[in-house]
């Protein structure tokens, strides 16, 4: 006696087989997707590591808003022929009814060609707000607006320009103390040496 078939059972093993082939293309194809993002952004960045960057790598400069506050004197050095540098500054807003005062520093790295670049950086402050007469509020865009002594992290995104003496910068820094977010922004303009 011959046994028994069950076409179902062939059914299910060959529509098994097929969706399985699709989802195995798709696999592939994904991995295939991303090894060759994975080289392009390779090559990216190996392409802008090796652009070097003409001109003089230090800078001092005057900044205003960002996160130290209304007026920051900036020292700036960038690393000879990278693309990464450092800063340390201070600042303070000078007022009258709510003294402020901050100082600190951090890092960058720049994106782009010779003299034009997007800077992406994050910074560390020690920022000291000390409120003299309270019904004198304002608008809490780069510091508090009430006393604290804390540290203020903050990122920024901008954009760097070197001249042959100089140094221009402006963009957005938004920034964290332990107990609010304050967005910043600002503009430097120095000289370079």
């Amino acid at each position: 006696m011959e046994p028994f078939k069950n076409p179902r059972k062939k059914y299910i093993v060959t529509s098994q087989r097929n969706a399985t082939r699709p989802r195995n293309s798709r696999y592939m194809h994904m991995k295939a997707c991303l090894f060759t993002l994975l080289i392009l952004i390779s090559s990216l960045d190996h392409g802008i590591a090796q652009q070097t960057i003409h001109g003089k790598s230090n800078s001092l400069s005057i900044e205003l808003g960002k996160n130290g506050l209304i007026y920051n004197i900036i020292y700036d050095h960038r690393f000879k022929n990278k693309n990464l540098g450092v800063r340390v500054g201070a600042g303070s807003n000078f007022s009258k009814y709510l003294s402020a005062f901050v100082v600190g520093g951090g890092g960058y790295y720049l994106v782009g060609k010779s003299t034009r670049f997007l800077e992406l950086g994050a910074d560390i402050q020690y920022l000291s707000v000390d409120e003299v007469s309270d019904d004198q509020k304002g608008l809490a865009l780069v510091y508090p607006d009430y006393s604290t002594k804390t540290y203020y992290a903050s990122f920024n995104l901008g954009y760097r320009r070197y001249g042959k003496s100089n140094l221009f910068r402006i963009g957005i820094s938004p920034g964290f103390t332990k107990d609010d977010f304050i967005p910043g922004a600002y503009i430097s303009y120095g000289m370079s040496f």
